[in-house]
């Protein structure tokens, strides 16, 4: 339960610095807030990893970036501390500059509740002690006990935080920016590959989320089937790091699949996965992004909870087998390529009967 905010307000400040998938997921709240209050001014504060979601996104007016990268290389020079704190005084100016009425906490975590508290907002909203982190709920004007529990999708969470200042749940929907050049970069590329119908395969994830990976021969055993069973081109994506891992499942794919364009921008892998017949990954930053796109997705998860960290997506399977929230790193390797093909042939039927 919350207390609502009586008056409609007129300047909102968005707080989720981190990570992609979570940044990704606050949009249908960002999409709820823009149609809720059209006139409203609403402001995004994010970091550097995640600006490529935000960067000129039709339902936000202001993005503001939060430069982690940058200020923890900063912090390690001493030399550079006085324009580090130079630039934290700009951009606290440019929070506060802005007057807001209202500053939801999406971070739910301390770093994002002196963020509101330094906008200098006239409410902050954030979640309560048991949906927060970090004791970050003592910053709060307005706490939001989401309903669902600790279970609720964290989509769902970031609406509620929303649905607190008078937004519109039903209004909640996926949105992201339309770059038409990413988009003609992409298609060129398609083109070029001759590549109409097939299947994106994520087989990364961060290296914080070491333990959420499956093993890169199920995953070009799983390559090999889907070209041969479900006749769809496994394209392998990857990001900053992970060339090598998606090189090396195309090698042992025996030919079937192919590996992606390098995607310089979050729009790019975007493109990729809104123009495929199927997504298949991790739980992952770009788990999400394919359901931003609506691309009908299986999701392999292993310690986390799919309930709460799992696609918002109409068309959605969910792969799991051992324990939730066990740190084993063994708990992946239970998930067998029959069960992902499993998923993958229900899912496919789905979609083809809807």
């Amino acid at each position: 339960m919350s207390t609502q905010v009586n008056n409609q307000p007129q300047k909102i400040l968005c707080v989720r610095m981190s990570a992609v998938g979570d940044v990704i997921n606050t949009l249908p709240a960002v999409e709820a807030l823009r149609l809720s209050f059209p006139q409203a001014h609403i402001s995004y504060l994010v970091e550097d990893r995640a600006y490529g979601v935000i960067e000129g996104h039709p339902s936000i007016d202001t993005v503001m970036l939060y430069p982690r990268k940058r200020w923890v290389q900063m912090m390690r020079k001493p030399a550079q501390w006085g324009q580090l704190f130079r630039e934290f005084l700009v951009l606290r100016q440019a929070l506060r500059s802005k007057h807001y009425d209202v500053a939801l906490n999406f971070q739910s975590n301390l770093k994002g509740a002196l963020f509101t508290l330094l906008a200098g907002a006239g409410k902050r909203v954030g979640f309560a002690k048991n949906n927060s982190k970090e004791n970050s709920h003592i910053f709060n004007h307005i706490s939001v006990s989401p309903e669902g529990g600790e279970h609720i999708n964290r989509v769902e969470k970031f609406i509620s935080l929303a649905a607190a200042i008078g937004a519109d749940s039903s209004k909640a929907s996926y949105r992201l920016p339309q770059r038409n050049d990413r988009k003609l970069v992409v298609q060129d590329w398609l083109n070029a590959q001759n590549l109409t119908r097939y299947a994106v395969i994520h087989p990364g994830t961060s290296d914080f989320g070491a333990k959420k990976r499956w093993q890169p021969e199920r995953f070009a055993e799983l390559a090999i089937r889907l070209h041969e069973e479900c006749k769809l081109i496994p394209v392998i994506t990857w990001g900053p790091g992970e060339r090598e891992l998606a090189e090396n499942i195309v090698t042992a794919s025996a030919g079937t699949a192919v590996l992606a364009m390098q995607t310089s921008h979050l729009l790019d892998l975007a493109e990729i996965t809104r123009n495929a017949q199927l997504y298949i990954g991790c739980d992952s930053g770009p788990l999400h992004l394919a359901s931003a796109v609506g691309t009908p997705s299986v999701a392999l998860f292993g310690p986390k909870d799919p309930r709460t960290y799992g696609p918002w997506n109409p068309h959605r399977r969910v792969v799991q087998k051992g324990q939730t929230d066990s740190a084993h790193l063994g708990v992946m390797s239970a998930i067998h390529t029959d069960d992902v093909m499993q998923s993958v042939n229900a899912l496919l039927d789905e979609v083809a009967a809807a």
